[in-house]
C-alpha cells in the first residue's frame, strides 16, 4: 500500500509498505479521506514529536505515517472486537487519541489530558495518510447514512471546535468572537450555530478564509485593517461579546480577544502558540475574566459532532479543497501559508505517486 511517511523535518515520502493486519481488539480501515491540519504543519516544518526512540506509550518511532483526521470503511476486525459496535463494512471516522488509562487525569474522566498522551498519525503506529490503517476498535466511530466519508474526515477538527464552544459556556442568543478562520475556527463557527449562537465575529487576515467565514454567516474582520476591539464593542453597545475563542496562536490576537469580551466572560485558548505569551493581567483582573485552556476533546464530543453533522450543522461548501496523496507536501505548505481553509487528501489517489522502485520521496 501507499503511505505518507515522515522521516524528519521537511522529509515526507510517499512509500510502498506492507498492509497492516489487525490484532486482537483492532480493526483495519480502508481510508477514503484524510485531513491536513496545523498539527501536521508543526510536525512537518518543525520538530516531529515522534523520534527514533520508541514512544513510551505506543512504541512508535520515526518514520511516522502522518494523518490523524480521517475516515474510511472497516474491512477486517481482529479477534475480540464487539461486532455490535463496529464491524466489517461500517463507514467510520477515528478518534486518534491514545491514552494510558491509569494516570490521575485518565482515572478522573479527563483522558484527553493524559500525561502520556499519544495520537494515531503523530506518535502512534499508523496514520490516515495511507491506503490502510489499523486502529483500536474503540477508536472507530460509526457514521450514520446521512454523513458521507468526506464529512467524516472532518469530525476530528470539528470536535476541537465544539469542545472550545462547550468550554466557553456561551448560550443561545449570545454573541461570540472567533479568532482565526482556519478549520478549527470554522468548526467553532458551526458549533456556535448548533448551540443557537448566530451573532459571531470572525477575525482573519487571509482574504480567502474571510470569504469562507462570511459565506457561512460570520461578521468578518481583517486585523490588518479593522479595529477589532472597537468594532466588537460598538456592535455590542460597549458590553463586549459573551465569549471569545482564540484559534490563531498570535499574542496580539489573544490580547484583542481579552479586550473584546464582556465582564466575567471566558476567553478560550485553542491555538498552538510558538512560545510563551504575555497577557495584561490587569485587564483580566479588572473585568474578572476567565482564561480557559482547551486541549483536543473529552469523551462524548465525537458523538455530538456526528449528531450535529447528521442534523446539517456542518456544511462543506466553500471551505474545503481536495488533493491527491502525491500533493501532500503542497497541501502542508498551503495550510501553513493560510492559502486554504481546509485540505482533505483523497486516498488512494492514482496520481503518479507509485513508482516501480516502491519508494517515491516527495521531499527529502
Amino acid at each position: 500500500m501507499l503511505a505518507a511517511r515522515l522521516y524528519g523535518t521537511e522529509d515526507l515520502r510517499i512509500e510502498e509498505m506492507p498492509e497492516p493486519e489487525p490484532g486482537p481488539g483492532e480493526v483495519k480501515i480502508r481510508v477514503a479521506h484524510a485531513g491536513i491540519c496545523g498539527t501536521d504543519v508543526h510536525e512537518y516544518f518543525g520538530t516531529p514529536r515522534a523520534t527514533h526512540e520508541p514512544n513510551p506509550l505506543t512504541g512508535a518511532t520515526l518514520p511516522q505515517t502522518l494523518g490523524h483526521e480521517f475516515a474510511g470503511t472497516v474491512v477486517e476486525c481482529g479477534t475480540g472486537v464487539d461486532l455490535d459496535r463496529v464491524a466489517a463494512g461500517d463507514r467510520v471516522c477515528v478518534r486518534p487519541i491514545r491514552t494510558c488509562g491509569v494516570c490521575p487525569r485518565c482515572t478522573s474522566g479527563l483522558s484527553h489530558l493524559c500525561t502520556a498522551l499519544a495520537a494515531i498519525g503523530v506518535t502512534s503506529p499508523g496514520g490516515g495518510l495511507a491506503e490502510y490503517v489499523v486502529v483500536p476498535a474503540a477508536a472507530a466511530h460509526r457514521l450514520p447514512d446521512g454523513v458521507p466519508l468526506m464529512q467524516g474526515a472532518l469530525v476530528e477538527p470539528m470536535a476541537v471546535g465544539l469542545n472550545a464552544v462547550e468550554r466557553s459556556g456561551v448560550r443561545a442568543g449570545g454573541a461570540a468572537l472567533v479568532m482565526g478562520a482556519g478549520a478549527v475556527g470554522m468548526g467553532a463557527l458551526f458549533a456556535l450555530g448548533a448551540q443557537g449562537v448566530d451573532d459571531v465575529f470572525m477575525v482573519e487576515p487571509s482574504p480567502s478564509r474571510r470569504a469562507a467565514a462570511a459565506r457561512h454567516g460570520a461578521r468578518v474582520l481583517d486585523p490588518g485593517v479593522d479595529d477589532v476591539v472597537g468594532a466588537v464593542l460598538a456592535h455590542t453597545g460597549g458590553k463586549g461579546v459573551d465569549a471569545a475563542i482564540e484559534c490563531a496562536g498570535r499574542p496580539e490576537v489573544l490580547d484583542a480577544a481579552i479586550r473584546s469580551v464582556a465582564a466575567r466572560a471566558p476567553v478560550v485558548m485553542v491555538a498552538l502558540y510558538p512560545g510563551p505569551v504575555t497577557v495584561d493581567a490587569s485587564v483580566v483582573r479588572l473585568a474578572e475574566l476567565a482564561l480557559l485552556g482547551c486541549e483536543a476533546y473529552p469523551d462524548g464530543v465525537f458523538e455530538r459532532v456526528i449528531g450535529h453533522m447528521a442534523a446539517g450543522y456542518y456544511p462543506t461548501d466553500g471551505w474545503i479543497d481536495r488533493i491527491p496523496l502525491g500533493d501532500a507536501v503542497a497541501g502542508l505548505r498551503d495550510v501553513r501559508d493560510a492559502r486554504r481553509v481546509k485540505v482533505l487528501v483523497d486516498i488512494p489517489a492514482d496520481d503518479g505517486s507509485r513508482s516501480a522502485g516502491g519508494s517515491t520521496p516527495i521531499i527529502h
